[in-house]
């Protein structure tokens, strides 16, 4: 995510704080604040063509890491053990979940590399 005012790549996701941030998540637009100068705006958390792959709920990312699944919480997880769904952790944000949607090429690419 890139700041459209200073074009810095330090953003990070800001607190939804009128009607119109709740309205505007609603349709994918979230809050952003920039890092560097203090600039808030709206944008998605990646685009539509990135939906069709796996990518982390909380900051969008798709730059993860297949983990076992015994290292996932949460109340479902014996649910998606069970049927064999594979499990991920953000790089960045380390968020662990299951997800039945394929990684993107880069990172399929990526984990080559790091196996080879």
């Amino acid at each position: 995510m890139n700041c459209p005012a200073c074009r810095a790549a330090r953003c990070r996701r800001s607190r939804r704080r009128t009607l119109l941030d709740y309205v505007a998540a609603l349709v994918g637009s979230l809050p952003w604040r920039c890092s560097c100068c203090g600039t808030r705006f709206r944008a998605r958390v990646q685009p539509a063509s990135g939906l069709f792959y796996a990518h982390c709920s909380i900051c969008g990312n798709q730059e993860l890491k297949r983990i076992a699944p015994e290292y996932v919480n949460g109340f479902f997880a014996l649910f998606w053990k069970a049927l064999g769904v594979p499990a991920f952790r953000c790089v960045p944000c380390r968020h662990k979940f299951f997800s039945l949607r394929p990684l993107s090429k880069e990172a399929q690419d990526d984990q080559i590399k790091i196996a080879s």
